[in-house]
């Protein structure tokens, strides 16, 4: 008689437990998104070099879009690149060359700039240091507010690290940490 019991009640808990796996992983996006593009989770990661693409600002929003994403290089900078500019004393410059290109249907609006943060150790996230105007060797991607459907931004953010903190991953959060996608050096 326990044996039966058992078996009902874990027969009970295997039916209970998958019905809400399919439901969670037959997602579909709100927006229509263009052929051949297929769009990564939150939190997925990448390594330096590979490209993905997301919905933005979220795959469920019916008025998004779907940007493609890439990091490059994640490279410290020279500090000769730098000698004209004045670098607080125990940081490290390093350069981060990325590319952001919106493959459609809608614009994408960045009315904060393009959120882009490095993870460092501790758990700690930085963000962009703006680059003076005329700074070739690192100019950053030439994306405005909006960014219209079809174009693409290849460019480098320059983020300062303290010296000695080690770089996790390159992250690109639209939203709360939940939302961030990642690329790993």
């Amino acid at each position: 008689m326990r044996a039966l019991a058992a078996a009902v009640l874990l027969f009970a808990l295997t039916a209970c437990s998958g019905g809400d796996t399919e439901e969670s992983s037959d997602t579909k996006p709100g927006f229509d998104v263009p052929t051949g593009l297929t769009l990564s989770d939150p939190g997925t990661e990448k390594k330096v070099g590979e490209s993905l693409a997301i919905g933005y600002p979220s795959a469920e929003d019916e008025a998004g879009t779907a940007l493609a994403l890439g990091v490059t290089k994640v490279v410290p900078a020279p500090r000769k690149d730098l000698s004209l500019y004045r670098i607080p004393a125990g940081m490290q410059p390093y350069y981060v060359r990325v590319m952001v290109g919106n493959r459609g249907p809608a614009e994408a609006s960045f009315p904060e700039g393009l959120p882009w943060w490095l993870h460092v150790a501790g758990d700690t996230l930085i963000p962009a240091t703006p680059t003076p105007g005329g700074f070739s060797k690192c100019a950053p991607p030439q994306v405005g507010r909006t960014m219209a459907a079809g174009t693409t931004a290849k460019g480098c953010l320059l983020f300062l690290v303290p010296r000695g903190t080690a770089v996790e991953s390159v992250d690109f959060q639209p939203g709360g940490v939940a939302t961030a996608v990642r690329w790993r050096p």
